[in-house]
């Protein structure tokens, strides 16, 4: 490491602290200060055997994606499609999900204090237009994600208000000044939505909405609204001999069962995610290949907290003990999960004994119908009443809308469902335009940071429109404790105020299950279905 500064007293070294936080289930760093390729050290970590080279690996999405910005973007349709053309300064090893690894900075080095990050980047890099790629890029990207101008959202915003300033040192370094030491930073910085985007179409257009200009090792061809998005090679990419693959085709395939079948056909390579009430059916056979593992991702219900009727806390917390959430993860996703929290199960989630004393989350995961009936009346509808539910057009989500609807009319809860097409529907909810959503969310990291980000006032991706002052005080004092034990105590005490907001109710984890076939190579199971997609080392056998 660089600097001199001393570390102060009472708080553990960086050594200290990677040790400790790795013994709780937290993030091994590849490196920080000696000089790897980002190339080598990824190349390196491919599946045995020689690649083929050429190919255009054929995959499905569930919808259109509602546009192509990192910046704003929290949706899966839209990750699948810009990850393989865009690069961050450093990324999550697709075969080692706990693993840090460079990527357009070639190394890094941080300062005894922990305050000061400096990343030495690759050096001629383009992005697809043909321009250089610098350190002008990495701040304009980063100071757009942590503080966009009016109007513009930045989902993200939350995670780098940890950076006082960045500095372009030279075209090739470029420094992050933070304001204090942050142990989520290089995960922040390692997001796979932390995307290094041109300066010279952000300064025009402000965003890249309808544009895919990155550096990545696959460049948009085509976009057939409502069929397909098709990926070429970048033959300019940075890392030699990468990638193997021809192209990539996201065929836009919304009905999961078509999609398996095409699958079984072989017109496509892979069912990115199976879900929804198909979780845990298919089974691998023949030249089809099933992976299942735990996952970062959730479903629940989700309450617009501005607006009547579910600003009424009491109102809110009445449809929440109403969902029986063992029936809830058996009809909706055949099982393939776990019930839990607000944390993703792990090492920082709220322990069960605290957890099973919140209304709504006991052990026995059930539905307490007087109880519900009992609040329904306190939140001043002993009648019941009419709501319209916001649902995305999604084989994942229709089935959980269609649950909750009838959960909720058994307590006297009419329920009207509003189905919407994947950018009418984030429309909606950027907008505040929804009462209540059948819903979820799938973190990319785990780290505190990331998972409640969103329960703060100003949270960039808060679509509740929750503001809890107590709630932010605990966030801003976790984000800076860096002994890891210290800080799993205040996470554990934020965790339960927010789960006793009911704006968000965790009804359980989903599994995440993929299926491809055979011939596809150098591709794994994530925990996230965001972060294993940039695909530069996926090849095609015959």
């Amino acid at each position: 490491m660089s600097g001199s500064t001393s570390t102060p007293k009472g708080m553990l070294t960086r050594k200290q602290f990677l040790r400790a936080f790795t013994a709780l289930g937290g993030l091994a760093v590849a490196h920080s200060t000696g000089i790897i390729s980002a190339g080598r050290a990824f190349a390196q970590q491919t599946v045995a055997g020689e690649p083929v080279r050429g190919g255009v690996l054929a995959l499905n999405l569930t919808g259109d994606p509602p546009h192509f910005d990192p910046l704003s973007g929290t949706s899966t349709t839209i990750m699948n499609v810009i990850a393989p053309c865009y690069n961050g300064l450093a990324r999550f090893d697709p075969y080692d999900p706990l693993k840090i690894i460079p990527d357009l900075a070639a190394s890094w080095d941080i300062a005894e204090d922990s305050k000061t990050y400096t990343f030495h980047l690759v050096e001629n890099v383009k992005f697809h237009d043909g321009k250089p790629m610098t350190s002008a890029d990495v701040k304009y990207s980063f100071d757009l994600m942590r503080n966009p101008p009016e109007g513009t959202i930045s989902a993200r915003k939350n995670l780098m208000a940890v950076v006082d300033t960045i500095d372009a040192v030279d075209d090739h370094t470029v420094r992050f000044n933070l304001k204090q030491p942050s142990p989520s930073f290089l995960s922040s910085i390692a997001d796979c939505w932390s995307l290094i985007m041109p300066k010279h179409i952000l300064e025009t257009k402000g965003n890249m909405k309808t544009d895919i200009v990155g550096t990545g090792p696959f460049k948009l061809q085509v976009y057939n609204r409502g069929t397909s998005v098709e990926l070429v090679r970048n033959e300019n990419y940075h890392v030699k001999g990468l990638p193997f693959l021809d192209g990539v085709t996201c065929f836009i395939i919304p009905d999961s069962g078509t999609t398996w079948n095409y699958l079984q056909s072989g017109q496509l390579h892979w069912f990115v995610s199976i879900q929804g009430q198909d979780a845990g059916a298919y089974k691998s056979d023949g030249d089809l290949i099933i992976e299942e593992a735990p996952s970062t991702s959730f479903i629940a219900a989700v309450f617009n907290t501005k607006k009547p009727p579910f600003d009424n806390k009491i109102l809110r917390k009445a449809l929440s003990v109403a969902i029986d959430r063992n029936a809830a993860l058996k009809i909706t996703y055949n099982g393939q999960g776990q019930l839990g929290g607000i944390s993703v199960p792990g090492p920082w989630e709220l322990p069960a004994e605290r957890l099973n004393k919140i209304s709504g989350y006991e052990a026995d995961g059930n539905a307490n119908l007087e109880q519900a009936k009992r609040l329904l009346a306190e939140a001043g509808h002993p009648d019941g009443l009419s709501v319209q539910m916001l649902v995305r057009k999604n084989p994942l989500f229709e089935p959980v809308g269609v649950f909750l609807k009838d959960q909720w009319e058994k307590i006297g809860v009419k329920v009207t469902i509003d189905i919407q097409e994947n950018a009418a529907y984030a429309d909606k909810l950027n907008k505040g335009d929804y009462n209540v959503t059948a819903s979820g969310g799938s973190y990319s990291i785990v780290d505190p940071d990331f998972v409640f980000s969103q329960h703060v006032c100003d949270g960039g991706n808060n679509i509740t429109g929750t503001c809890s002052p107590q709630i932010d005080d605990l966030f801003d004092k976790q984000t800076v404790t860096s002994d890891p034990t210290e800080r799993k105590k205040v996470v554990n005490e934020m965790e339960e105020l927010v789960a006793e907001e009911h704006a968000v109710y965790v009804m359980y984890w989903r599994n995440r299950f993929m299926g491809f076939n055979k011939a596809v190579n150098g591709l794994k199971i994530h925990p996230n279905v965001d972060q294993n997609m940039r695909l530069e080392a996926v090849w095609l056998s015959a």
